[in-house]
């Protein structure tokens, strides 16, 4: 996998993870949670908006007009073939749920335990998402520094 491709697939990921926490804390904040939640959701799906405007943007740096308009046919065969799928699956099991330990509706030291690590495994995926954006900016800075005193290295000449 290249590394454009890697990176269309993080962020398509990110995405999916952001619209995914969104959901779930709006979802705890209609079922009596704090503001924090509304928050938290709101700003979640900020987040997955941008990141998908964000995602489009670098799509269209990195692909001509032609190479797009082949990816759009080819994938427009593919389209019978999922919405099948997709009609097909849920057709067979219509009424899958959650139990009430994973919807919320247990209660106990265990849940809160279990709801804690989930707060930790978002906290390490932030930190990681952070630290990925910081190292890009660092980049960033030193390609524009380089940029700037290699041309005025080359004026000097």
């Amino acid at each position: 996998m290249s590394l454009k491709a890697f990176h269309i697939v993080f962020v398509a990921l990110s995405s999916l993870l952001c619209f995914g926490f969104a959901g779930w804390s709006l979802h705890q904040y209609r079922s009596g949670g704090s503001g924090g939640s509304l928050a938290l959701g709101l700003a979640a799906a900020v987040a997955g908006v941008a990141l998908l405007v964000y995602g489009r943007w670098f799509w269209s740096k990195i692909t001509t007009r032609d190479e797009e308009l082949r990816r759009r046919r080819k994938n427009l065969r593919k389209l019978p073939i999922a919405l099948g799928v997709l009609l097909a699956g849920h057709a067979l099991q219509p009424g899958a749920w959650a139990c009430t330990s994973c919807f919320g509706g247990a209660a106990g030291p265990m849940i809160d335990a279990a709801r804690l690590g989930v707060w930790l495994l978002f906290g390490f995926v932030f930190v990681l998402q952070l630290g990925f954006a910081s190292f890009f900016v660092v980049l960033w800075r030193r390609a524009r520094r380089f940029k700037r005193e290699t041309g005025a290295a080359a004026a000097l000449d």
